[in-house]
């Protein structure tokens, strides 16, 4: 009886991982339709977590060696697309968050979230970058939802950041960044941690008051995306200039 190739099996094990997001994906958008908010949010919230560790684990296991069978990477896109992006949009429709008509601004979401995924400057994992907004309509259902935001700020949001997909700012890619990953991975736990027992608050000012405290992360996050992003900007025309 041939032996398993234990390098083998964890790299596939890591893909199985990845593609379990489908089973919350799924009961997300199942619980949409009977009007289980919350319990959705919930199911974006298993995603979130898979996502932001099947990286680590897929570098760990040398996936591209031991598992080069399967796409990783083609997967992971596939994945984070359906529940970044699809799972939100059946959300917002459901939940009647924009401005008639609905249709128009989930398919903008959706057309433009489809080019930020396939774009092939879309990463730059060795710099641990993002380039365009990486289509975080799951973490902005989140707040959107729980604050209840009027329809007309929702719809805003979906086309400002829409365009923003085409605009070749950076954001972190938290799990590559080559340096200051353990602050980032810190401050994210203890947000999510925060998010997690606000939705698990009813409405009220204490619900409210934890929302707006855990944002102090996504606020770090962008200011640093943007700090290194005046910084590329000021040496790529110094090494112009030297040119």
């Amino acid at each position: 009886m041939p032996q398993i190739n234990r390098s083998s099996l964890g790299g596939y094990l890591v893909h199985i991982y990845t593609a379990s997001s489908l089973i919350f994906i799924t009961l997300g958008i199942q619980w949409v339709l009977e009007g289980h908010f919350r319990l959705a949010l919930l199911a974006i919230a298993f995603t979130i977590i898979i996502d932001a560790t099947d990286g680590t684990l897929a570098r760990r296991y040398r996936v591209k060696e031991t598992a080069a069978g399967v796409d990783g990477a083609l997967l992971d896109n596939i994945v984070d697309y359906l529940s970044y992006v699809v799972l939100p949009m059946v959300f917002m429709m459901q939940a009647e968050m924009f401005l008639t008509p609905v249709t128009m601004w989930v398919a903008l979401v959706m057309f433009t979230s489809a080019f930020g995924f396939s774009k092939t400057t879309a990463k730059l994992a060795n710099e641990g970058f993002f380039v365009g907004f990486p289509s975080y309509w799951n973490i902005m259902i989140f707040y959107l939802f729980l604050l209840n935001t009027p329809p007309i700020l929702n719809t805003a949001l979906a086309v400002f950041f829409s365009l923003l997909v085409f605009i070749p700012i950076r954001f972190l890619y938290v799990s590559r960044l080559p340096r200051g990953r353990w602050l980032h991975v810190v401050l994210g736990s203890i947000w999510g941690v925060f998010c997690l027992v606000a939705l698990g608050l009813d409405a009220g000012a204490w619900r409210s008051a934890l929302l707006y405290l855990s944002l102090i992360y996504p606020i770090y996050y962008t200011l640093h995306s943007l700090q290194l992003n005046i910084r590329h900007q000021v040496e790529r025309r110094s090494n112009l200039a030297k040119q």
